[in-house]
């Protein structure tokens, strides 16, 4: 089925494996329907008008701000739409909505990406990009554009993680939805069982290591709303930031 050119669509079932112990969506399957989403428009959009980045260069995502509305269950059937909100010098907007088989909004999100050189590690300019891409300028998901994550200052939760190869993705880098596998894994069972993910607000900054040793830690700033970081155990430095709230 043709698709306007600045908007896209893409359906998912619910499979068992995109679902938690008690049936829901898991958040990294939802993050994951989006950057699919996200990466078969811009496939298209390629075929259409051609190259856009120099040989090498990837799309990397910065932030991401997602509001869920009503979670989705195990058997539902899902429609993600995205669009590209704007392109500015160096980074790129794209925005989502998720319905669901009655057409109800459940869930929506907005996402900010550069383009990187992944030798050099340098964001490259995106006029190639912009002079091809169509923008729906007036069409906004969350009405903003991803903030900015607080600060983990004293954190009541620790757990490592090795980086494995499994978390590794096409583009030969800890895939996104990673850092938040591991910021979720620093809520316990008991709560994740008994509360649902009301908004997650995630700043991606610097690159995990394949065989690294990573720190995610948590603090409870308010009444279940927690800020969340990833941390290079070498470095010390902050791999990811995030603020999850629950209801």
């Amino acid at each position: 089925m043709a698709q306007a050119p600045g908007i896209w669509t893409e359906k998912y079932d619910v499979n068992v494996y995109d679902a938690d112990i008690n049936g829901r969506l898991k958040i990294t399957s939802l993050c994951n329907y989006l950057q699919n989403t996200a990466w078969r428009h811009y496939s298209e959009i390629e075929k259409a008008k051609g190259a856009m980045l120099q040989s090498g260069h990837i799309w990397a995502m910065m932030r991401l701000e997602a509001e869920i509305y009503k979670t989705a269950a195990w058997e539902n059937k899902l429609t993600v739409e995205t669009w590209s909100k704007g392109i500015g010098k160096v980074s790129a907007f794209r925005d989502y909505n998720v319905t669901d088989e009655n057409g109800a909004c459940i869930a929506a999100a907005t996402t900010t990406w550069v383009v990187i050189d992944p030798v050099t590690k340098k964001i490259q300019p995106l006029k190639s990009v912009a002079e091809k891409w169509p923008e729906q300028k007036d069409k906004s998901a969350i009405g903003r554009e991803a903030g900015k994550a607080e600060a983990v200052l004293n954190p009541s939760v620790s757990s490592e993680f090795k980086v494995k190869f499994s978390e590794f993705d096409v583009n030969r880098h800890v895939n996104n939805v990673s850092y938040i596998d591991w910021m979720n894994e620093t809520f316990t069972k008991e709560y994740l069982e008994t509360h649902e993910i009301k908004t997650i607000l995630i700043n991606f900054m610097e690159e995990a290591e394949y065989g690294g040793t990573i720190s995610a830690v948590m603090e409870q700033k308010a009444e279940n709303t927690f800020a969340c970081a990833v941390i290079k155990k070498e470095s010390g430095k902050e791999a990811a930031r995030g603020r999850f709230t629950f209801k």
